[in-house]
């Protein structure tokens, strides 16, 4: 089947119109002409798999990794090309609000953070991720363009060790680096942190296995294994001084940072306002967001243990005058944008891995809040994800 693609929508899937039905392959760049093969048809569309390109984009380059639809699908596409189709993405959601860019300082091996599942077939281990949008299927990998030369080296020794010792108890790996300090953390799932077997691999690269510490913006983080960081530093570097700019924090403001996490953006926004009030739930989080707090000597930190769903509305009685929101995936509740309403919070900075749900929560903060400003942030270049910031002021009643 032929057909010319006229779009790509979130997340990525590639779209064109044959005999009058949509069809959503996995990829293609706007205004080519390309072949598919139809692999299920839905209600409302086909499903399809690009076979052949006919008339290529000049957006159009070869991907870095062979495995690229596994690990940074938009690899084949140009960068600029990348960044101007999630724009494009971004402005369905809101047609009406003007959008600022801001690229990655880097666009390859830029991932502090990769898990790989290990394979062993003969008693030999192989890598690999998953392939898109299966659970059972693998794609095999010797190395990975979207981690740094530093972690690539220490995959292929650890493949090395792990078919000299006989590891076969490690079903996935998780690879964490410090961007600043370069530290390794490593952690073999099932978790045998007792064997030694993995000595050798521990000294050679000086690996670590509780945290490593990462400088952002003047501070030190403590990142443990199951604690929530952003992949780019370099970016959320960039994120952080835009909110800082968009905010204007001063000395008499009390800042709410709603999913705080191991304290981002609340320990580096502290020393620019009055009072930081964070709430977080998980305990991973916790543990290391009072180590960071102490770590970087911040007094004006009050911690309240617990979900943002429960914990914010009994907040309402204090006087917040700024709120960062840095939620999952599913974004925020409906009550929870209902009582953000019924606050005094003045400014919002709201930063979503997700538009969708972005656009979801803004149609209810917008009956008492406008978007000042929409920033793009391409945390995430070779891939269809976007990371948005929507920084909001309370409407002034007439």
């Amino acid at each position: 089947m032929k057909i010319t693609i006229q779009k790509i929508i979130y997340p990525g899937k590639s779209l064109g119109i044959s005999e009058n039905k949509t069809i959503l392959t996995d990829e293609g760049i706007p205004g080519e002409t390309v072949d598919v093969t139809p692999l299920k048809e839905k209600k409302n569309y086909i499903e399809a798999k690009t076979i052949n390109i006919i008339n290529p984009s000049e957006l159009r380059t070869l991907p870095a990794c062979s495995h690229y639809q596994a690990c940074g699908p938009y690899q084949y596409i140009e960068y600029s090309g990348q960044v101007n189709i999630k724009k494009a993405q971004l402005k369905e959601l809101f047609p009406k609000t003007h959008i600022n860019v801001s690229s990655s300082p880097i666009i390859w091996r830029y991932r502090n953070k990769i898990k790989l599942n290990v394979l062993w077939k003969n008693g030999k281990a192989s890598l690999a991720y998953h392939t898109p949008e299966s659970r059972d299927e693998f794609t095999l990998i010797d190395s990975c363009h979207m981690a740094s030369e530093n972690v690539n080296s220490f995959l292929g020794s650890f493949i090395n060790a792990a078919n000299k010792e006989n590891l076969n108890f490690i079903r996935e790996i998780e690879v964490r680096e410090s961007f600043s300090t370069k530290e390794l953390m490593f952690t073999a799932i099932p978790f045998e942190k007792s064997d030694n077997r993995l000595n050798e691999l521990f000294s050679k690269f000086c690996l670590k296995d509780t945290y490593i510490e990462e400088n952002v913006s003047g501070k030190t983080f403590r990142i443990g294994r199951g604690t929530f960081f952003q992949i780019n530093i370099p970016m959320l570097e960039i994120a952080i001084q835009k909110i800082i700019s968009s905010l204007r924090a001063d000395k008499k403001d009390t800042l709410a940072d709603l999913y705080c996490g191991i304290g981002t953006f609340g320990i580096t926004l502290s020393p620019f306002v009055k009072e930081v009030i964070g709430i977080e739930s998980e305990s991973d989080n916790i543990s290391f967001l009072k180590s960071n707090i102490k770590l970087n000597r911040v007094e004006n930190f009050k911690l309240y243990e617990g979900s943002c769903e429960k914990l914010f509305p009994l907040l309402l009685n204090k006087a917040i005058d700024i709120l960062i929101i840095d939620p999952p995936r599913k974004g925020i509740d409906n009550m929870l944008c209902h009582n953000i309403n019924f606050s005094s919070i003045k400014k919002i900075a709201y930063l979503s891995c997700n538009p969708a749900t972005l656009s979801r929560d803004l149609k209810i903060l917008n009956r008492s809040y406008l978007i000042r400003s929409l920033h793009l942030l391409d945390f995430f270049p070779q891939t269809p994800h976007i990371e948005t910031l929507a920084i909001l002021e309370r409407q002034v009643s007439s």
